[in-house]
């Protein structure tokens, strides 16, 4: 009996197609909003994303490219004894942009890294740690949470990947886990991200009645604007997030080509299983455990990925404590 491949690939190159992300549909919207191709195509893709994947990104912008945009070439007989002198005046006119581009583009790149790493000088990153250890009880737990948070931050150094850090914790230490995650976003606002002096924090469980595809941009939408202003974000409840929504993170959280590559994300994840006396490795376990349970019903190649991203930095969090800690510093993103 013969397997058929569920593999959707471009019906012109033949490249495998995965999902349409979000970014890739604005494009389409800004650009080809207008075409009743488009606006076909827009409707059949709210419902079922995958009737729409017969063309790669690419192969799809080129088709509606061509098919709309007048674009003449010179046919070969009608040169004319000019032709090379132009030819090499567009060379020449080509040299000159390029040279001017690459110019440009190097005293910018040199400007923002001066500007970056000055930002994330030593003495600053050293005042970040000591504010947050200043709010961490001493023990071998604190210095496990306080090495992963250093070697996060030094990661900003070398601009292109956002911080994303992980918290489990079950429900008596949930309200810990919540200040943990307010003094390191504050901490860090203080001296790393100082565009503003808020920062985001969205509780999962108000998102999780948003499970129709239609609404999967919903929360994209809400953080996009605000992240790119604030910077940080905590994300309480991550389990009660429900998969439509939770691809947002796929774009935020991606380390090849981000949406914001200076920012970071402290996530809480509250897990059923017996944290105490874990090594490094088993909290990674537990961790993608219970994503793959709370999430059992999305493709297992996208959840993979997602979760891949998600778990660069997970520790836990185990001692209890009733100190109230500071939400004033935080905007909530609600539905």
């Amino acid at each position: 009996m013969e397997v058929r491949s569920t593999e959707l690939k471009c019906s012109l190159c033949k490249y495998e197609v995965n999902d349409y992300c979000p970014e890739f549909i604005e494009q389409l919207k800004t650009n080809y909003g207008h075409l009743k191709d488009f606006q076909l195509f827009y409707n059949n893709f709210k419902k079922d994303p995958d009737s729409v994947c017969d063309l790669c990104p690419t192969c799809r912008i080129n088709t509606w490219r061509n098919k709309y945009t007048n674009c003449p070439q010179v046919k070969p007989h009608a040169r004319t004894t000019n032709t090379p002198r132009k030819c090499w005046s567009n060379i020449i006119l080509f040299i000159i942009m390029l040279l001017a581009f690459v110019l440009g583009l190097y005293l910018h790149t040199d400007s923002s890294n001066t500007e970056y790493f000055t930002v994330l000088s030593a003495v600053q990153l050293k005042s970040t740690m000591e504010l947050i250890e200043n709010q961490l009880p001493p023990s071998k737990q604190q210095q496990s949470i306080l090495k992963k948070l250093n070697g996060a931050f030094s990661r900003l150094q070398k601009p292109g990947e956002p911080i994303i850090f992980m918290l489990l914790h079950d429900d008596a230490n949930k309200k810990t886990t919540d200040c943990l995650a307010s003094y390191a976003s504050i901490s860090a606002k203080q001296y790393i991200f100082t565009n503003s002096s808020k920062s985001l924090w969205i509780d999962g469980s108000e998102w999780s009645s948003y499970t129709d595809v239609n609404q999967e941009h919903l929360l994209y939408e809400k953080l996009t604007t605000s992240l790119e202003i604030n910077e940080v974000l905590v994300l309480e409840n991550l389990q009660d997030l429900p998969w439509s929504l939770a691809r947002t993170l796929h774009h935020l959280c991606d380390t090849e080509n981000p949406k914001f590559a200076k920012a970071m994300y402290m996530l809480e994840l509250r897990v059923m299983d017996n944290l105490k006396q874990l090594s490094d490795g088993e909290k990674i376990v537990v961790a993608e455990r219970a994503m793959n349970t709370v999430w059992q019903n999305a493709p297992n190649e996208y959840r993979s990925a997602l979760i891949s991203r998600l778990t660069s930095y997970v520790d836990i969090v185990l001692w209890e404590s009733d100190q109230p800690c500071n939400r004033e510093s935080f905007i909530r993103i609600s539905p």
